[in-house]
């Protein structure tokens, strides 16, 4: 509870934050500790082991804490924003070759903690995007055989390229040459799923102009 008796705002914890208060973490982690771990775990259990999900999640919540200034309320809901740090946290995990240079850029007034990576392509544009294909994209990514889908989810929180293969070999028990072959059989699987996509449209947009 606030001073005066009412609830405590989102907004409250971030200024109890910028005072160095600890409560207002504690309180933070007390309303989102839970959904952050959770967001970790369901997108990155199948591309980090767990020792990075929990270094990952502590260096989030340590992000939070030092950089609650830059908090800005106007730009969306703390839980968003909170999310979109433990994201970077995670994806720079995967990006070690990226550490130095992102160590560094924390020290810049206009670092953004909850931006994405240097470089990087926009990992969860499906969440902030109406497009149609990605939504199908995304469908069919979560349709795909559990080694399959961790490779893609992987590649794409390289940045888009491809995710180490020994690395992923090792946390899902199996060897390079079957992360390789998972990896093609996935990109066809989603090369087709977006053309059969793509041929319907066509087709319905065909079907309109000859009824016009």
């Amino acid at each position: 509870m606030a001073d005066d008796g009412s609830p405590v705002t989102d907004i409250d914890i971030v200024l109890m934050m910028m005072e160095q208060d600890e409560e207002g973490l504690r309180l933070l982690l007390q309303r989102y500790g839970g959904r952050l771990k959770g967001f970790l775990v369901k997108n990155y259990a199948g591309v980090l082991q767990p020792g990075e999900l929990e270094e990952a999640l502590n260096t989030a919540v340590f992000n939070i804490w030092r950089f609650a200034d830059r908090y800005d309320e106007g730009k969306g809901l703390l839980a968003s924003w909170c999310i979109r740090i433990a994201q970077r946290a995670a994806q720079s995990i995967i990006r070690r070759e990226f550490g130095y240079r992102g160590k560094n850029l924390e020290y810049d007034p206009s670092y953004d903690p909850a931006g994405d990576p240097p470089d990087a392509r926009e990992i969860e544009s499906r969440d902030r995007s109406d497009d149609p294909r990605l939504k199908i994209l995304h469908e069919a990514i979560e349709a795909l055989p559990p080694l399959q889908k961790a490779i893609i989810q992987a590649d794409l929180a390289a940045g888009g390229g491809l995710a180490d293969a020994g690395r992923l070999a090792a946390i899902h028990g199996t060897t390079k040459n079957v992360i390789y072959v998972s990896r093609s059989k996935a990109r066809e699987a989603l090369r087709r799923h977006t053309e059969q996509y793509d041929r319907r449209v066509l087709s319905r947009r065909s079907s309109h102009g000859q009824r016009d």
